[in-house]
């Protein structure tokens, strides 16, 4: 008569490689959410606490909860601030996206001084942008400056221009210096972009007769159309987020006309020394941030999974 003997439990083989390198995988990970946690989600934390509070610098705060939201959404400043930001932001990406788009176009041509064209059009994007703000106020200077003398010079004016300090032309020159200096971000994603476009795309649609308007619309906008939506993204929220170019160029001036968030932030907390007013308008726009964060990142990963 035969007798099954009892089973016994077996432990799995590989368990303690498996525990190896859950700890491997905990070592590794560690570095990375000690700077979220730090440098991220505290500040963070932190500066939702502020906003919610009367906190002066060098003072205690005092807990207000939403009052200075609400004070916000009653200051004539803070809603010209706003309309600025919009402005500011929507006409910057759009004069650098067709800007941009252009000089990649042209670019992608063969040429024999392509190489000094791409050259010299990327150094308004290699040089820091205090530098590139600080040489644009010296164009604009009213009495110094290199565009008031061209002008005078060649007779094309009589007068001194106060491009700076009128406030119908201070947002167009702040734009404007935002433009030259950005556009060749856009230039050099959009020309690796035109460069990756199998040329046997366009021969096909010469063939098929298609004119270069349509080769454009047709074959080049939906092999680039990805590039548009990432790079109009991350410029949006480099362009949104910029603080330097209205801080040094017109410090929110004149008759905050060219306020925008992050100056109003930066002046708030740091000019006034009210912390959790300061706090509170970098929040207000924290959301519209969010949610291209979240569009850039979901692109992103369709298209690594693509």
């Amino acid at each position: 008569m035969l007798v099954r003997a009892p089973a016994t439990a077996r432990r799995p083989r590989h368990s303690a490689t498996l525990r190896q390198e859950a700890w491997l995988a905990y070592g590794l990970l560690t570095p990375t959410l000690l700077v979220i946690v730090f440098l991220v989600a505290y500040p963070f934390a932190s500066a939702i606490s502020l906003s919610l509070q009367d906190k002066m610098v060098g003072a205690p705060g005092r807990f207000v909860a939403l009052d200075n939201y609400l004070d916000l959404l009653r200051d004539e400043v803070f809603l010209r601030t706003a309309w600025n930001s919009v402005l500011y932001t929507a006409v910057a990406i759009a004069l650098k996206f067709v800007l941009g788009l252009t000089m990649a176009l042209v670019l992608d041509q063969e040429r024999r001084v392509n190489n000094v064209f791409r050259t010299l059009l990327f150094v308004p994007w290699a040089v820091p942008v205090v530098i590139v703000a600080l040489n644009w106020r010296w164009i604009f200077d009213d009495l110094s400056g290199l565009l008031n003398n061209f002008l005078i010079t060649f007779h094309l004016t009589s007068d001194i221009i106060s491009w700076l300090s009128d406030p119908r032309l201070a947002m167009g020159c702040v734009i404007a210096v935002v433009v030259w200096s950005g556009t060749p971000f856009y230039s050099m994603t959009f020309l690796a972009g035109l460069q990756a476009i199998p040329k046997e795309l366009y021969e096909a649609a010469e063939i098929d007769g298609a004119s270069v308007v349509q080769q454009f619309f047709f074959v080049t906008v939906p092999r680039l159309r990805t590039i548009f939506l990432t790079t109009v993204m991350l410029s949006t929220i480099w362009t949104a987020t910029n603080l330097q170019f209205v801080l040094i160029l017109t410090r929110g001036g004149p008759a905050s006309r060219t306020e925008i968030f992050p100056h109003l932030a930066y002046t708030t907390a740091l000019g006034a020394r009210r912390l959790g007013m300061g706090a509170a308008v970098s929040l207000v726009f924290f959301p519209l941030l969010v949610v291209l964060i979240i569009l850039l990142t979901r692109r992103m990963l369709r298209q690594a999974d693509e």
